[in-house]
């Protein structure tokens, strides 16, 4: 575990303070969009007016994704303090939208106040979409195992504010959610200005070989989110009382968090993120052969089991998108608008297609058997398609036979890149240098810029401790 020591003395206590501004965001968004915290504070509003209010919001940041990585390229470039002012903006007009909305629910019939709830969901929405761009360039300025244990550990501190948070009154969730999203818009505009300025480059080859690397994990997680806005609809989760539902997710949540974390700090050699979606896909199916015998008995742990695969897929498929970004130089919001706006887009999907269909599905019945069944088959489909990509299939898989020199070159490099910790793309660009491949070729192979092999390769050289291909060749064939 020498490198998450490296990686804890190379950062200031400062620093430290503004990264944990993402699991702020992360509790401000259990609060109002996974729970129905926020909400509360207005005492009983329906559970119409709360699925509406989640369809304005998922509708909102699909909107503002596809609009921002549309117009990433056409836009000056604006200062992280002008962006975060910005998305404090927004949503701060919608916390003032729902506080009005709150004060006066009970004086007032639904269909006077029920726009007004959609329209603070919309504004609330498109403020979520615009911090996690934010932190999403932030992510996209760390390696890959940076990346991932900084996406985990800010889930478990979230839970312990969410935690404190289910311990406040009611009618304080609504300021302290503002708060949090405040405090967290200020600390990533921070994070980024601790972290060194890269330009990004578009072009068109290399964004489609972001593309081809992506579209497996963005198209499984898409499942699982559909699944997850399906589930929570049909599991009866609404006759749930808040509490046992509050408590049933942060136990599950913390579990999950624990055997996420794992990995990351026990395997020394570059771990493939990819595999873990082999953690969220049992979930989700757990979860919905489940369904039809237990429906929501222990706090809704049927519900639970199908968001905690939506939640694995989605750290998985952002640290994936962080390091595809940081390793091509793509404009980060451009490759997160795009795929977080298709998550976003099957979870609406699921929760319209489940609100309809919920008052149809009781515990027992043929459908909702027959909606369970259907469902693990897709799961199943989404696994096959997944571990079909040699990209997210284990080494360790690999059949053992007699290794041709090819074959020996590539176990040497490997040997070599773990010993040195190298990143996934360096060891990929390690092997090509030993093959005696040009820098323009690798670009050419690999669907990135000149200029990211050469920093990748100026990386593989200090780590070695060498200066010119010739030594690295010696070091390859070495014994």
């Amino acid at each position: 575990m020498g490198y998450v020591a490296d990686i804890a003395k190379s950062l200031r206590a400062r620093d430290t303070v503004f990264f944990g501004g993402y699991a702020l965001y992360l509790a401000f968004s259990y609060m109002t969009f996974h729970s129905a915290t926020v909400l509360t504070s207005a005492g009983p509003l329906g559970y119409g007016i709360e699925v509406m209010f989640s369809i304005g919001a998922m509708g909102a940041r699909i909107v503002v994704y596809l609009i921002c990585a549309l117009v990433v390229r056409r836009l000056p470039k604006t200062s992280n303090s002008i962006t975060a002012l910005m998305t404090i903006g927004v949503a701060m007009v919608g916390f003032l939208v729902a506080g009005m909305v709150f004060q006066f629910s009970s004086a007032v019939s639904v269909d006077m106040f029920a726009p007004w709830l959609l329209l603070a969901g919309v504004l609330l929405g498109a403020g979520d979409a615009l911090i996690t761009l934010l932190w999403a360039r932030f992510s996209s300025t760390l390696t890959l195992r940076a990346v991932y244990l900084f996406v985990v550990l800010c889930n478990a501190v979230s839970l312990v504010f969410y935690f404190v948070v289910t311990l406040i009154p009611s009618s304080a969730a609504l300021p302290v959610a503002a708060l949090l999203f405040a405090f967290s818009a200020l600390f990533a505009k921070k994070a980024l200005d601790a972290r060194p300025t890269v330009e990004p480059e578009y072009s068109g080859p290399v964004f489609s070989g972001a593309v081809k690397g992506l579209w497996h994990p963005v198209l499984g997680t898409v499942i699982l989110c559909f699944m997850s806005g399906l589930m929570l609809q049909i599991s009866g989760q609404h006759e749930i009382p808040l509490e046992s539902f509050q408590q049933t997710s942060l136990f599950t949540s913390a579990i999950a968090v624990v055997c996420l974390i794992l990995p990351a700090l026990l395997i020394k050699k570059p771990f493939n993120v990819g595999r873990i979606y082999s953690v969220a896909l049992p979930l989700s199916a757990a979860g919905f052969l489940l369904l039809p015998i237990i429906w929501n008995a222990a706090g809704g742990i049927v519900n639970a089991f199908a968001q905690l695969g939506a939640m694995v897929a989605g750290i998985i498929l952002w640290c994936m998108i962080a390091d595809s970004a940081n390793d091509t130089k793509l404009p980060s919001t451009l490759l997160f608008g795009l795929a977080l706006a298709c998550t976003n887009a099957a979870q609406l999907a699921g929760t319209a297609i489940g609100f309809l269909n919920a008052e149809t599905l009781k515990q027992g019945d043929l459908v909702l058997t027959t909606v369970a069944l259907v469902s693990v088959y897709l799961l199943l489909m989404a696994a096959l398609l997944l571990f079909k990509d040699k990209r997210l299939a284990s080494d360790d898989d690999e059949p053992a036979a007699q290794l041709t020199p090819e074959e020996a070159l590539a176990s040497r490099c490997d040997e070599i890149a773990a010993d040195h910790q190298f990143t996934p793309r360096e060891t990929e660009i390690f092997k090509l240098l030993a093959q005696g491949y040009t820098m323009p070729v690798i670009s050419e192979k690999l669907f990135v810029s000149e200029n990211t092999v050469k920093s990748h390769v100026k990386s593989i050289y200090q780590k070695l401790g060498i200066h010119v291909r010739s030594e690295l060749i010696d070091l390859v064939n070495r014994p």
